[in-house]
């Protein structure tokens, strides 16, 4: 899968917001009390009552010579009406516009010295509206016009989209998610989005829940082009699975998935990772042994060739990378991705009996940096039951100063508020390792 700059989205899916167009779609407007309020000019008026008389599909006659005085009008009327039920079928009426790809470039066209932010500052004014149609429907223009455009989106308005969106990701409405999922696979495309969404997380954060709960592969589909595109991005390409553990997340879905474009995106987004931060995301590639995986998903039969050739090159390159790792690699690499589990490393004596100085003296005792790292941030009792027994085996075999270095990065505290856990082995771990903290006196 090739990144592009702007794509045209697929079609918009969701039988939610058309059945909700449709009901709209059949409510007369009184546009005629509008203009005797004024807020109406009597050629908008004209201009209203000559395209409502027309059944939908013959409207792109009128708007192949009058398509820019519509959409102008369109956008006006969104600038200066107020009420839900005008705004409403305003914003059905732009998009049946819109069907008509013809039309797209008539919006993009109203942006002038005048209206810097037309046509999208209207637009967005809709997502205030404490309103559901109000907001999915502009939405949905939103990420045409945004998608389609060949100029840069308004940078002062991008908050205003972004805060709308991660609303509703993380949100419990899944008919008003998979709206908002599209909308930001649409608008991704563009790099100025991609490194805001970045920069504000929580979006990304409702596409992660989403996939950790919903087992509907449209929905995961949808979430993960989204990861996809976001993973063209160095710095997201470094940090999604060190905040997200995106590595384990997707070979996750992965392994339970039902379709096969729910694979490609995973197989996509992984090749990503590995291709553009290999040494931010090969240590959780290895704990999470997704070359065996790879390997088995080798042996498939895949109608998209482009999955064929994504495994090829995961393959390849993680061979290559792992071969020849030792069990002091292996540790490392487990210790680096935060995913620890109970692996013969951890157990066998001989391991830290060979390796304790070592993990202590290598990289100004980097791997202690993390276990005490561990100790303090995860929330995971299996992590933190492991990392405490690690910190543990150190004291035991990393030396005279090893108590001392545990010291200077706070862990010995750490280790004993542990004491207290909920979880009964992380518990005793850190009984276990406290005895050995406290059981000689200090070396200077």
């Amino acid at each position: 899968m090739t990144a592009v700059a702007a794509p045209i989205p697929p079609p918009f899916f969701s039988p939610y917001l058309d059945d909700q167009s449709n009901k709209i779609n059949s409510k007369p407007v009184p546009w005629e009390g509008y203009q005797r309020a004024k807020l109406l000019s009597a050629d908008e008026l004209s201009l209203l009552k000559s395209i409502n008389k027309l059944p939908q599909g013959q409207r792109s006659t009128v708007f192949a010579t009058q398509g820019p005085q519509y959409a102008k009008l369109y956008i006006d009327l969104l600038r200066k009406l107020q009420r839900v039920d005008t705004v409403q079928a305003v914003l059905v009426s732009i998009s049946d516009m819109l069907s008509d790809s013809s039309t797209i470039h008539l919006y993009h066209d109203l942006n002038s010295p005048v209206n810097p932010e037309d046509p999208y500052g209207p637009l967005l004014k809709c997502l205030s509206m404490e309103e559901e149609f109000a907001v999915l429907g502009s939405l949905r223009i939103l990420a045409l016009l945004i998608a389609t455009d060949p100029k840069p989106f308004p940078q002062t308005l991008i908050p205003t989209l972004l805060v709308s969106l991660q609303g509703l990701l993380n949100g419990s409405r899944l008919p008003l998610w998979e709206v908002a999922a599209q909308v930001l696979g649409a608008v991704l495309g563009r790099k100025q989005f991609r490194q805001a969404v970045w920069q504000e997380e929580n979006c990304i954060s409702g596409l992660i829940k989403s996939l950790k709960s919903n087992p509907n592969p449209q929905a995961q589909y949808w979430a993960i082009c989204c990861l996809w595109q976001l993973s063209f991005e160095q710095v997201a390409a470094e940090g999604l699975d060190k905040k997200y553990d995106i590595v384990a997340v997707l070979t996750n879905v992965a392994k339970a998935a039902v379709k096969e474009k729910v694979t490609r995106v995973v197989v996509a987004t992984l090749r990503n990772l590995l291709a553009i931060a290999p040494s931010h995301n090969l240590p959780s590639m290895f704990t999470s042994k997704l070359l065996p995986f790879v390997v088995s998903l080798q042996s498939r039969k895949w109608s998209d060739e482009e999955i064929v050739e994504d495994l090829e090159y995961l393959n390849g390159e993680l061979k290559t990378r792992f071969e020849g790792l030792s069990t002091y690699d292996e540790y490392i690499s487990e210790l680096e991705s935060g995913h620890l589990v109970w692996s013969p490393a951890h157990e066998t004596e001989d391991f830290w009996k060979e390796n304790g100085m070592r993990i202590g003296q290598e990289s100004d005792g980097k791997a202690i940096r993390r276990l005490v790292e561990l100790v303090t941030t995860s929330k995971d009792p299996l992590v933190l039951a492991v990392a405490v027994h690690d910190i543990g085996q150190f004291v035991k075999w990393g030396g005279d100063k090893s108590k001392r270095t545990i010291d200077n990065f706070n862990g010995k505290t750490k280790v004993m508020e542990l004491m207290g856990h909920e979880n009964a082995d992380v518990r005793y771990q850190a009984l276990m390792t406290v005895q050995r903290l406290m059981s000689q006196h200090w070396t200077k």
